[in-house]
């Protein structure tokens, strides 16, 4: 069972809510002109009023709360989920969207109940970092996509030169979603994990570790990442708005990590370092 909450607020406020409840648990978003929808998974919903209610005292919005069965999901998504483009080279679409041969890259992707279509802006600028890391033609990383929601970072790398890609996440359906992602594209993921960072061995050091997370969780396990990366290998970090950006790099230059590009797309950031 999953319960879908209508927020309705100020468009200005809907970057600052995801924000918070993403970090709080909820699931998934789907903006909409008046406000937000935020879905919680059965389980999870516990808590997810106290989490509203706490928010409302800071910012100003209303919402109401609606149950859907999970063989509903995708027609909630249907509504209102519409094909995007990443530049001139990359499609992200569902599988009820026509194709567009005259994209270079295409992924087929289908949320369900995980986070990454890159509709939201981190996930678009990672797609963009991604790209351009790859443009020269390189190949042969080995990739780890660090909570990987529907693996559309994971399938992009993999698809356009990674040698090898693991993908993790903590919940459940992100990981299963990832999977169905991957048979959908074609595409052979080594390892997919329901788990945490602690999951993820460190012996066999990655080239390049993907992260759209949170600010959070990239604080605390900024440490892990480093132990999981070999010299010269290179991070891509989002999840972050523009407000915490000097935090986050503070902390990260601080455990030895040079910032080589930082990106804006709206009021959230990217970053690309390299450990030394």
């Amino acid at each position: 069972m999953t319960t879908e909450y209508k927020i309705d607020c100020n468009p200005d406020l809907t970057e600052i809510l995801v924000a918070y409840l993403a970090s709080a648990g909820f699931d998934s978003f789907l903006e909409e002109p008046d406000g937000l929808l935020a879905y919680a998974i059965d389980g999870e919903d516990w808590g997810a009023v106290n989490v509203l209610e706490e928010l409302s005292h800071q910012f100003e919005f209303t919402y109401t709360a609606k149950e859907y069965v999970e063989q509903n999901w995708n027609e909630v998504w249907e509504r209102g989920f519409s094909p995007i483009r990443v530049g001139e080279l990359l499609l992200i679409r569902a599988s009820f969207h026509a194709a567009e041969p005259e994209v270079a890259h295409e992924l087929v992707i289908d949320p369900r109940m995980a986070f990454g279509t890159g509709h939201h802006a981190t996930t678009y600028m990672m797609c963009e970092l991604i790209l351009d890391h790859y443009g020269a033609g390189r190949s042969g990383d080995r990739v780890l996509d660090y909570g990987c929601g529907t693996g559309v970072l994971a399938l992009l790398a993999r698809r356009l030169g990674a040698r090898t890609v693991d993908a993790v996440d903590i919940e459940a359906p992100a990981a299963e979603n990832t999977a169905d992602n991957a048979a959908t594209n074609g595409v052979e993921l080594d390892q997919i994990v329901h788990g945490t960072l602690e999951d993820v061995p460190v012996g066999l050091p990655y080239d390049l570790i993907l992260a759209n997370i949170n600010r959070n969780v990239l604080l605390d396990t900024g440490a892990a990442l480093k132990q999981r990366l070999r010299s010269g290998g290179t991070v891509l970090l989002s999840g972050i708005l523009a407000r915490d950006a000097d935090r986050l790099t503070d902390h990260f230059t601080g455990l030895g990590f040079t910032l080589r590009r930082q990106e804006a797309r709206e009021d959230w950031r990217a970053f690309e370092f390299v450990r030394a």
